[in-house]
């Protein structure tokens, strides 16, 4: 009796053989877009692989989830006044272990979502430990939000967004994020910044004018992919910090990139530097 006594009492104290046995569950939902006219978007999800892109062309969203109903929560919603979806997935209760192995892709969760292409879409994204594939070519985005923990974080724009965007907000933690055609945004406004993150932003895309990058980075580098025929104005204040403007000339604080004034486009960099590295690299 005190053998099975001991035997319970140790499996609980271990939480048994079944506490990391894994029950995947699976979600589909899609809407037809009918008449809305804009969409707004909101995703929380802190562990797995994360994939956006457009949606089949009469359908407003398009959402195909995996997930373990023992350890996470997945929530979906859409208001349809608001036009609003929401979709949240709660890996509170996870084995700490678990949330960050390296375990394979497909034993893991993963959301693949697709939205309308030819409406404004407001995306609102909060990633936590995720690998996310952010592919917005073929989205007319209005305003973008990514803030990210420790992810491995891939963003391209590959195609002119329709019109402007409004705001680009990229706040990145641990990891890395890639963007490609940054310039195909046409954002109005853009930041991004990242901690203890390596990023790799690509500027090249079909823009014109004027175009100005507030850029932070703390304890991490930088990489600008410069397009040949743009000129580049850099203000980032350093610290313990090295930033690479070989060939640029200092005038009144800023640094100006060779032939400045007869570029055709112009890109200013903003922001800061701390025990990080900045590289400007041309491309051809």
């Amino acid at each position: 009796m005190k053998t099975l006594l001991l035997a319970i009492v140790s499996l609980f104290a271990l939480g048994g053989p079944a506490s990391d046995a894994s029950s995947w569950r699976s979600l589909t939902a899609s809407r037809a877009r009918g008449d809305v006219d804009t969409l707004h978007v909101r995703v929380r999800y802190d562990a797995g692989t994360v994939t956006l892109g457009a949606a089949p062309a009469a359908e407003l969203y398009d959402v195909k989830a995996r997930f373990d109903a023992n350890q996470q929560r997945l929530s979906r919603s859409y208001d349809a006044k608001s036009r609003t979806l929401r979709i949240g997935l709660d890996s509170s209760t996870m084995n700490r272990s678990a949330r960050h192995s390296n375990r394979p892709r497909n034993e893991e969760g993963r959301l693949d979502l697709g939205l309308a292409a030819a409406i404004p879409v407001y995306l609102d994204l909060d990633l936590g430990t995720t690998r996310a594939v952010l592919d917005l070519s073929a989205l007319w985005v209005d305003q973008l939000r990514v803030s990210s923990g420790a992810t491995e974080t891939e963003l391209t724009f590959g195609s002119a967004n329709p019109q402007p965007m409004r705001d680009l907000f990229i706040d990145a933690g641990v990891g890395s994020i890639t963007v490609h055609g940054l310039g195909n945004a046409r954002a109005q406004r853009a930041s991004i910044g990242t901690t203890v993150a390596t990023s790799d932003l690509d500027l090249d895309g079909s823009w014109t004018g004027d175009m100005t990058l507030t850029l932070r980075v703390a304890l991490g580098s930088a990489t600008l992919r410069v397009p040949r025929d743009a000129g580049v104005a850099l203000h980032v204040a350093h610290r313990i910090a090295s930033v690479d403007a070989d060939g640029f000339t200092e005038r009144d604080g800023v640094m100006y990139s060779p032939g400045y004034e007869q570029a055709k486009r112009h890109i200013t960099i903003d922001g800061s530097a701390t025990l990080a590295t900045v590289d400007i690299v041309w491309k051809d």
